[in-house]
């Protein structure tokens, strides 16, 4: 097994390279860009952490690193740790899987990577900050599963809020449903949910949870509410400095006026809001076959809880992802929304693999089984998701954009963005 372990990663490296070949367009979205001219030298406004720290990096190093090329380069080299830790998540996770399960780690690793390594390759989220919040969350299962130096999910949540405050919603559901969760394993078959009060691991986890939610619930109302008091001050240079980086010297116009100057876009984005009425459901009717795999896995864990305290175990882990909601209701990027529902489950379903929960793994290769001898050809389910990749920003995929704008063309459901 540790030879056919080493054998995968191998492929799977091979696999990522070919992906980011087909993906890699040699450019970036300005609004990636821009964010490089959010620092903490205009105060602690919201999003400023990625680029305070290339600011660092441009003092200590001898270059000018506000051009496009230099943001290119740094991009490029954050889009490797990702990798390097995306590898190391789902590798060690499938090295700590009990044996009868690594054939269906493997195939949740695949499907994962066909849809994480073009998202951040591709031009629209090259540099995107959702890639350093899902880091930040990804570390954080990564030490739970472990089981070691667990407090750090802390800090980390609050690195992620402070990257991009949106990470509350897309990729901190991860974090605190593994927290929940170990607070509930550490009791698990009982029926009162009082008794999670008493133990001392359950009340530590509890802490934990406790902890990260009041962390970066406190710094989302200072970003969102405060941060852009003072931005008419500095708004001009940071548009410069902005400037010198953008593809084409373009900036996101945007960008900076919500999270500087603290305008409303939400008129704006009504056109962007009609296209996701129409784009959405039409993805999910190409994702059925997915969804439906999806459905009978929960029915089927759920039935193997038995306890009152393994059902709500359960419950939550299924019920994480809705952290996404507030973003689906009031903002437009669907395309990063349906990524963060595919990490959340692909991240909290090999993290349990690997913390070998005797539900999941056994519910993960009855599904795999079932699929296997049901359907001979069941296995086209790893390559189908290729047809709708890259994951984008606004749009959801390319595929998806091209019939629906071909819908709005004859039906003019709104006006066209590009």
């Amino acid at each position: 097994m540790k030879i056919k372990d080493n054998k995968f990663t191998w492929a799977m490296i091979l696999f990522t390279f070919v992906l980011f070949w087909n993906n890699f367009a040699g450019t970036t979205s300005n609004i990636n860009t821009t964010m490089l001219a959010f620092h903490y030298g205009y105060g602690f406004i919201s999003r400023g952490l990625l680029g305070t720290i290339y600011g660092v990096l441009n003092r200590i190093l001898p270059w000018d690193l506000y051009t496009f090329g230099w943001a290119m380069l740094f991009f490029e080299g954050c889009f490797l740790v990702f990798v390097v830790l995306l590898f190391l998540f789902c590798m060690k996770c499938l090295r700590m899987s009990d044996e009868k399960v690594k054939q269906s780690a493997r195939y949740f690793i695949i499907l994962y990577f066909i849809a994480a390594i073009p998202m951040f390759s591709s031009e629209y989220n090259l540099g995107r900050l959702d890639m350093y919040c899902l880091m930040c969350s990804m570390l954080s299962v990564l030490l739970m599963v472990y089981g070691k130096a667990e407090w750090l999910a802390v800090p980390l949540s609050a690195i992620g809020v402070m990257f991009h405050q949106g990470h509350v919603f897309m990729y901190m559901g991860m974090v605190l449903a593994m927290q929940l969760y170990k607070a509930l394993d550490a009791v698990k078959g009982q029926e009162d949910l009082r008794v999670i009060f008493s133990n001392k691991t359950s009340r530590k986890y509890l802490g934990m949870f406790l902890a990260t939610m009041l962390t970066v619930s406190a710094l989302f109302i200072w970003f969102e509410g405060f941060s852009h008091i003072d931005g008419e001050k500095f708004a001009d240079q940071l548009i410069d400095t902005a400037c010198s980086m953008g593809p084409d010297a373009d900036y996101h116009i945007e960008v900076v006026e919500h999270e500087i100057l603290g305008v409303d876009l939400s008129a704006k984005e009504w056109e962007y809001r009609k296209q996701n009425l129409v784009e959405f459901p039409l993805y999910c009717l190409f994702m059925l076959p997915y969804i439906l795999i999806a459905i009978r896995f929960a029915r089927d864990l759920l039935r193997l809880a038995k306890a009152k305290i393994d059902k709500w175990k359960y419950i939550i882990v299924l019920a994480g992802t809705l952290t996404i909601l507030p973003d689906m209701i009031l903002k437009v990027d669907y395309g990063r929304w349906i990524f963060s529902i595919i990490s959340y489950y692909a991240v909290v379903l090999l993290a349990l693999l690997a913390m070998r929960d005797t539900a999941v793994t056994e519910v993960s290769r009855q599904t795999v089984d079932r699929l296997r001898s049901k359907y001979p050809y069941a296995v086209l389910l790893l390559i189908y998701p290729l047809l709708f990749q890259p994951l984008m920003h606004i749009s959801i995929c390319p595929l998806t954009e091209r019939i629906v704008n071909i819908l709005n063309v004859h039906l003019h459901i709104w006006i066209p963005w590009q």
